[in-house]
């Protein structure tokens, strides 16, 4: 019997314009096709495991778990990882790593990992997508705790360049000001205008990226 899991259709859904809750849910119905496609290592009847389609539809589980905000889930789906493929295959470490750096909230490591770690092409969209997503909820998350922060510090949660940050690039600082944030020139420092998103409120492409699009091209 032909599985319904495969390298095409997953290709398609991580490209597709589904919500978070919505790529997770369907991605939760493919994973007891995963579990069958991995026992079929070294059976006779069923042929070899298909590393390639197992690390693609398991990365794209992990991030639809980063996307739904399940962290602790994203960390008991790595234990459910075939062991051969979890140890080995390069995607997944990568996972790993991710989820260590999201776990820990090491903002700049996760922006790093993101951005300079090889990814498989096919993953893209979803690795660009969590991007987006990971940058909106920090942007919210520090606009609602600070009252007022230094620019370089702002940068590195955003995980835009540090280096122009620290020369006061207006680019940088444009960024922050049309998020309605308060730039003061004499003391150097940000004053955050509180971002108050609706629990209701859910965008089908990047997080709330699309409905706040005030960041400009991520790290420039």
């Amino acid at each position: 019997m032909e599985l319904p899991l495969s390298i095409q259709q997953l290709s398609k859904l991580a490209e597709s314009n589904v919500s978070p809750s919505q790529l997770f849910g369907i991605l939760s119905q493919y994973e007891a096709d995963a579990r069958l496609v991995s026992a079929g290592c070294g059976s006779p009847e069923t042929g070899s495991a298909d590393p390639e389609l197992l690390s693609f539809f398991y990365a794209s589980f992990f991030f639809a778990h980063l996307l739904t905000k399940q962290i602790p889930e994203a960390r008991a789906l790595t234990q459910r990882m075939p062991e051969a493929i979890r140890l080995q295959d390069p995607c997944l470490k990568n996972c790993l790593i991710l989820l260590r750096a999201v776990w820990q909230t090491q903002h700049a490591q996760v922006y790093q990992i993101l951005r300079n770690l090889q990814w498989p092409e096919n993953l893209q969209p979803l690795v660009r997508r969590y991007d987006s997503f990971f940058q909106d909820q920090t942007l919210i998350s520090v606009s609602t705790s600070y009252e007022a922060i230094r620019l370089p510090a702002a940068a590195v949660y955003l995980g835009l360049d540090l280096a122009a940050a620290e020369q006061e690039d207006p680019t940088i600082i444009e960024k922050f000001t049309q998020c309605g944030w308060k730039w003061d020139s004499e003391t150097k420092l940000l004053h955050p205008t509180p971002i108050i998103v609706p629990s209701t409120v859910q965008k089908a492409t990047n997080g709330i990226h699309d409905a706040m699009a005030m960041l400009g091209n991520r790290g420039g």
